[in-house]
């Protein structure tokens, strides 16, 4: 451990020193097409006609990572969410909304729908946990057989084996 005494001439060694904490750097951290929304758009449509080249016959895989200067796993990330969200949005099944309002009116009634779901949900949770009380209740108490006290001597010759011979 290095100790920071003065030296002879009263000066504190630079070596001793604490170092400098690195300042953080006040530009973002992403590249700059996704800050403005054309740059965004620009790179999604170059990304989409790869994809669709390369999917139509028109390049080979290596030719179009070399053009994009991607990775050959982000070009197949990107291959497999364009081909997820072809289907998702051909889906003639499928019931996405067409705009945000559309979207707004979906969310809300499924939001009542789940409502509905929690509020009976609740009430059968209830109507479980009171007949599990009820359960236990009748669990405590005994059971009471008809006769009182001991049983008769000839009952207890009945019930032990070989008992019942003459």
């Amino acid at each position: 451990m290095k100790s920071t005494a003065p030296s002879a001439d009263g000066a504190v060694a630079e070596s001793a020193k604490r170092p400098l904490r690195r300042r953080r750097s006040p530009r973002p951290h992403w590249p700059r097409w996704l800050s403005s929304p054309a740059g965004q758009q620009q790179m999604a449509r170059a990304r989409c006609l790869m994809i669709l080249s390369v999917l139509a016959g028109q390049k080979t895989v290596s030719e179009a990572i070399a053009d994009s200067k991607i990775t050959r796993a982000l070009y197949y990330q990107l291959e497999m969410k364009a081909l997820h969200g072809m289907m998702t949005a051909l889906d003639p099944l499928s019931n996405t909304p067409m705009n945000e309002r559309e979207e707004l009116t979906l969310m809300r009634a499924r939001l009542k729908a789940l409502g509905l779901q929690v509020k009976q949900l609740t009430q059968r949770k209830r109507s479980a946990e009171r007949l599990l009380q009820l359960v236990l209740k009748s669990n405590r108490t005994p059971l009471k057989s008809p006769h009182r006290g001991r049983p008769p001597k000839l009952l207890a010759l009945k019930m032990t084996p070989g008992g019942d011979l003459p």
